[in-house]
């Protein structure tokens, strides 16, 4: 009879799991860089995978006796080593470079990181191990432990922040050890109900204290924070300079800022404002074409761009911005009257949305749509998964902007220039797709582009101005007697013959020989590849770190996917052919007709659920509005109703489910063909719907597939139980290590051909997978 409590412990373990993996995905971005936080999700997957290597090559230390006491060990350890961790974390500052010592201080990081995931693989490849023959009700409950995590997760992050989330995860996981410990009264009873009081005491402490926290932002200290708090997809502090009494500034996940003037209109008029501040921020030169309009400033931050609008004389402003705790904690509390109640005004309107949903669903007109800076170089505790994308720069986003122009409107787009134009070329060539698509003659004649200094740096920025209608000759004079009040000068305009990538752009008659000549990737990107700001070819990548430091930093996660890459790609090797080099395994192998190629199977099935997975999550970010809410959603969905699938397998045994699985696999390839041409349209037709019809849009076209993927798993544990019990912990592992296999080629397919080629490789996957039954089927015959 099946003990219950297994149930219970694999549900604790995953939900734990997979929280504390978010939690460092979060926690990554800020004291290091974005796409460094990406690795933490390979690295959960590792992890997984290798406790499941190491539990079949040991598999004769782990008797059916020693069961509960080995599980409770790894709890306590999963329990022990998040704290640990933690510690270790928070007190290595890492700066963006490789050097030898960065290097280093990386790998111990990593190496506390990794150690809580071992632990819950042991974990739970031990109980798969010896409870292998009620495997569809403990992939159950595994998966419905990771989607509840991934539904607590957020609302986590919000509240305590991923510190404190991850020592909720060491409490969980406690009471884990608790649950499976053996007999009463015994010493391993004893020191699972202490370390359980330990693990609470630490959380309810650091709650109260924050004994626990950062130490640096990505190799800076906290000197002159005046304001922080966490959410579930940023860190948010402001700072005080002594040397700038007048500005504050918000930064963002340790990197990415944004100003606060102090009182500007009662410290300045408007009139000084335009002539003196306006000139040092490039940004504001677009505004000498608005005449009194109505104004839409997307990531208006710290409200920079609201001041540069109203002492232009904007009638109204709508201010969009994604991030809550800027507007609610900062600007309308803790900064109101600093920043002299900015957005407390009549004519500014302040939004918490996501800026791209925001204009789709609007039905208003603007003189002028700017967006400055908009990025936070952030990992989201979803966004990581997809690395760099950012759907406000795409051609179906500038599509959006320009058709909600007036037919003098002006939309603005301000990145960074750099001697070798990357971003701001990538703007002027994505916005000319933009107006080509929507039947603009020439769109080359409605651009602009000027630059000028950023404050207090060397490199220069860029705004990209695209007008509705031709520009003419007086806007050009506007723009440039603007400019010559500060260090400002014009990059390109139709009317000045400039000798520089944007001209020669304009220019081309041939524009893909453009794109191929060019040094770097400006190709405009799209919502089915929108890596904007990846502008390095693969082919290239040891030019990265030869690049600016802004640019760098954008493009460095090309060079560390390379890298993942490659480690993925050992570590799936290791895991499938490192058992053959035993003599041992090899026996075991050879009396098991066909493992090899059964294992194939789980490398096929780990790669094509992940590769699907992520597919999925980005597919509904721009539909839900958040990666967050893709997460919360999607995610979420996909792993119960897979976990559903697989305990809808508890009516097979070894022998039906080989039958049956012919049907499931022809399942699973016409469900995805659906998602793949017919999901596009679906999603397209109900955009406007609210809100909660879109949630439900997105259970209903997530479920299905899911129902279908949580099968093949615990239908071929039934057949290799049955054959040969030793291989199951082996299946487990090579399934975890796939998985980082396939999330790195998530992401590379995604970079080189688009989402919808990662739902192909997911396909192709699951038909390898469906193969390797097949030949199994010829041998057993």
């Amino acid at each position: 009879m099946q003990n219950p409590r297994f149930y219970v412990v694999i549900f604790l373990i995953c939900f734990a799991t997979l929280v504390f993996e978010l939690s460092l995905v979060r926690l990554f971005s800020v004291i290091m860089f974005y796409h460094f936080a990406f690795l933490a999700v390979s690295l959960a997957l590792f992890g997984l995978g290798a406790a499941g290597l190491y539990v079949f090559v040991f598999r004769r230390r782990f008797s059916p006796a020693s069961l509960e006491r080995t599980v409770m060990s790894a709890c306590i350890l999963f329990a022990l080593a998040v704290p640990g961790g933690m510690a270790i974390i928070l007190r290595i500052p890492i700066a963006l470079n490789y050097s030898g010592g960065n290097i280093v201080r990386l790998f111990v990081i990593y190496f506390a990181s990794l150690i809580p995931f071992l632990c819950s693989g042991l974990a739970i490849s031990v109980i798969l191990f010896h409870r292998a023959n009620d495997i569809s009700r403990l992939y159950f409950w595994d998966l419905t432990g990771a989607a509840l995590g991934a539904m607590c997760t957020v609302p986590l992050l919000n509240a305590i922040g991923p510190i404190d989330a991850a020592l909720v995860t060491a409490a969980v996981a406690a009471v884990a050890a608790v649950l499976v410990s053996p007999g009463a009264r015994t010493a391993g009873r004893w020191l699972a109900y202490a370390v359980l009081a330990a693990t609470i005491l630490l959380l309810f402490g650091n709650v109260s204290t924050g004994f626990l926290d950062l130490q640096s932002h990505k190799g800076l200290g906290k000197e002159n924070v005046v304001f922080e708090k966490w959410n579930s997809f940023s860190h948010v502090c402001v700072r005080e300079f002594p040397d700038q009494p007048r500005m504050a500034a918000i930064i963002i996940d340790a990197d990415a800022r944004t100003y606060i003037l102090q009182e500007p209109f009662r410290t300045m008029t408007r009139a000084e404002i335009r002539e003196i501040v306006g000139p040092q921020w490039i940004s504001s030169i677009p505004n000498v074409l608005l005449d009194e309009g109505e104004v839409l400033i997307v990531g208006p931050g710290g409200g920079m761009d609201v001041v540069f609008a109203l002492a232009w004389g904007a009638r109204r402003i709508d201010a969009v911005e994604i991030n809550p705790i800027i507007i609610n904690d900062i600007m309308l509390k803790s900064h109101r009257l600093y920043s002299g109640g900015l957005y407390n005004r009549r004519d500014v309107d302040v939004h918490v949305a996501e800026g791209r949903a925001f204009i789709r669903r609007s039905e208003k007109r603007y003189d002028m749509i700017q967006l400055a800076l908009v990025d936070t170089w952030a990992a989201s505790s979803a966004g990581a998964f997809s690395l760099t994308e950012n759907n406000l720069y795409t051609v179906e986003a500038f599509r959006d902007y320009l058709t909600h122009l007036t037919p003098d409107g002006v939309c603005a787009v301000t990145r960074w220039l750099f001697p070798k134009p990357r971003q701001a070329l990538r703007v002027m060539t994505t916005m000319i797709a933009a107006a080509t698509e929507l039947g603009i003659a020439s769109p080359a004649d409605h651009i602009a582009v000027v630059a000028c200094n950023a404050p207090g740096m060397r490199e220069e920025m860029a705004t990209v101005i695209f007008k509705s209608s031709p520009l003419l000759p007086q806007d050009m004079a506007a723009l440039k007697d603007q400019l010559s009040r500060g260090a400002g000068r014009v990059v390109y305009s139709p009317f000045d013959r400039t000798d520089n990538a944007f001209s020669d752009y304009a220019r081309a008659a041939d524009r893909e020989r453009f794109y191929a000549d060019y040094e770097f990737d400006v190709r405009p990107t799209v919502d089915n590849r929108p890596f904007f700001f990846n502008t390095v070819r693969f082919a290239e990548l040891g030019g990265i770190l030869r690049l600016e430091r802004d640019s760098q930093k954008n493009n460095l996660c090309i060079f560390n996917l390379g890298i993942l890459s490659a480690l993925s790609v050992v570590a799936v090797v290791l895991c499938f052919f490192g058992p053959l080099l035993s003599g041992r395994e090899r026996r075991c192998l050879r009396e098991t007709p066909g493992a090899v190629r059964q294992m194939l199977y789980f490398v096929s099935i780990g790669l094509g659920f992940i590769l699907l997975e992520m597919a999925l999550m980005q597919s509904f970010v721009l539909y839900l509005e958040h990666p967050v809410h893709a997460l919360a959603v999607v995610l979420s969905c996909l792993l119960v109703s897979a976990g559903i699938g697989s305990y809808f397998t508890k009516r097979f045994d070894a022998l039906s489910g080989r039958r049956y699985g012919l049907i499931l696999f022809a399942g699973i390839a016409a469900v995805i063909l659906v998602e793949l041409f017919v999901l596009p349209p679906v999603l397209a037709a109900t955009y406007g719907f609210s809100f909660a019809v879109r949630v439900g849009v997105s259970v209903l076209a997530v479920f299905p597939l899911g129902f279908l993927l949580g099968q093949p798993f615990p239908l071929e544990i039934m057949y290799v139980e049955r054959r040969s019990r030793d291989l199951v912990p082996w299946a487990w592992g090579l399934n975890c290590a796939a998985s980082v296999l396939g999330s790195v080629a998530a992401v590379v397919i995604a970079m080189v051909w688009g989402f919808t080629a990662v739902i192909a490789a997911g396909f192709g996957a699951y038909l390898l997978a469906a193969a390797t039954r097949s030949w199994r089927a010829r041998e057993s015959a």
